[in-house]
């Protein structure tokens, strides 16, 4: 059997797997749902033997309430991820051209050679692009995407200069807001401007701070033209009866979202102190972020990272540093101790 040439440039995505004594690689909420016996509840009481709800209509309105978008502007999906891919194979053209801001997640560059699209790639300085730079590259591109805060630099462009990107541009801007509810309590989101700025499409993910990684759940939001694009083009049955059921039991405990991202900033800051006293003896540099994670930088970082595997301790390669999520007190304890004792 021959297959697509495109093939042989992919591997898997780097996700561990197995079990770690500490498990700082995946930027999920270290703390559980708390809500368990609410998500037994409401899972109780499902019809398993039928199809969910296609548009998956209770959890998409709780979605809205919770992050303050327009009411009918979301579209449920599996992850976030879905809505990523099915957007830019929909939105663009084969061989189309997107701008992507480098580094970001490396998801977006995989689906754009999955579906044969040409990447534009535009350097972040500090963390953060340029705006002006993808406002003259975006011109003569099919779309842009870009994560805010970015995964994995932590940092974060401001509404203004989102907006601004918007309403310039003529082609779709894909903005990722996985981690924005972190950045003084998400109130720098560009969900409030969908409608005014047709073009842009806004993700969510339900894997951070509500705790439900698991359930693989995620929104896309968008004004009425392209929000019926997406669901045009998903999958019909794409959120099944169990992850609908458990987003709504959360979505509707709004106070203890709220508190869990407020204990993940706190172990956070809690990580960033630890690391910045242990980098001061180390030659390494720690870089604070506006997500649940931080940015180890350190001279042969490959080495530290199959260290720390060796010891049970998953951390996120990234080029010459470690990508670190917060973790328990347990957790950041047995880091640093390997740390300290390498």
């Amino acid at each position: 059997m021959t297959l697509p040439e495109k093939l042989k440039q992919f591997t898997p995505y780097p996700a561990m797997t197995g079990t770690l004594s500490a498990r700082l690689d995946g930027n999920e909420s270290c703390y559980p749902t708390g809500l368990a016996d609410e998500i037994a509840e409401a899972v109780r009481s499902l019809d398993l033997h039928r199809y969910p709800d296609p548009y998956a209509a209770e959890v998409c309105s709780l979605a809205e309430r919770f992050w303050g978008a327009p009411e009918g502007s979301a579209v449920a999906g599996n992850g976030s991820d879905e809505f990523i891919s099915i957007s830019l194979s929909a939105l663009l053209p084969r061989g189309g051209r997107l701008l992507v801001c480098d580094p970001d997640f490396s998801m977006y560059r995989f689906y754009a050679s999955l579906y044969e699209l040409e990447c534009v790639g535009l350097e972040r300085f500090n963390g953060v692009p340029d705006v002006n730079e993808i406002i003259q590259k975006g011109q003569y591109a099919h779309a842009v995407i870009l994560s805010n805060p970015c995964n994995p630099t932590g940092q974060a462009l401001p509404l203004k200069d989102i907006l601004r990107i918007a309403e310039t541009l003529p082609c779709p801007v894909l903005l990722d807001e996985a981690y924005m509810d972190f950045w003084e309590g998400g109130r720098h989101s560009a969900l409030p401007y969908i409608n005014r700025y047709t073009n842009l499409i806004i993700f969510k993910t339900c894997s951070k701070n509500l705790a439900l990684a698991g359930i693989r759940l995620g929104f896309a939001f968008a004004g009425e033209e392209l929000r019926n694009v997406l669901l045009t083009v998903k999958s019909p049955y794409n959120v099944s009866v169990l992850a609908q059921a458990a987003g709504a039991a959360v979505l509707r405990r709004p106070e203890w979202i709220r508190e869990n991202t407020r204990r993940l900033c706190e172990a956070k800051n809690r990580l960033y102190e630890r690391l910045s006293g242990w980098a001061r003896n180390s030659g390494a540099l720690v870089t604070d972020t506006d997500t649940n994670f931080v940015l180890l930088a350190l001279p042969d970082a490959e080495g530290w990272f199959k260290y720390l595997q060796s010891r049970s301790i998953g951390v996120r390669l990234i080029g010459s540093s470690l990508r670190v999520t917060a973790g328990t007190e347990r957790e950041t304890d047995a880091l640093m101790e390997a740390l300290n004792n390498r």
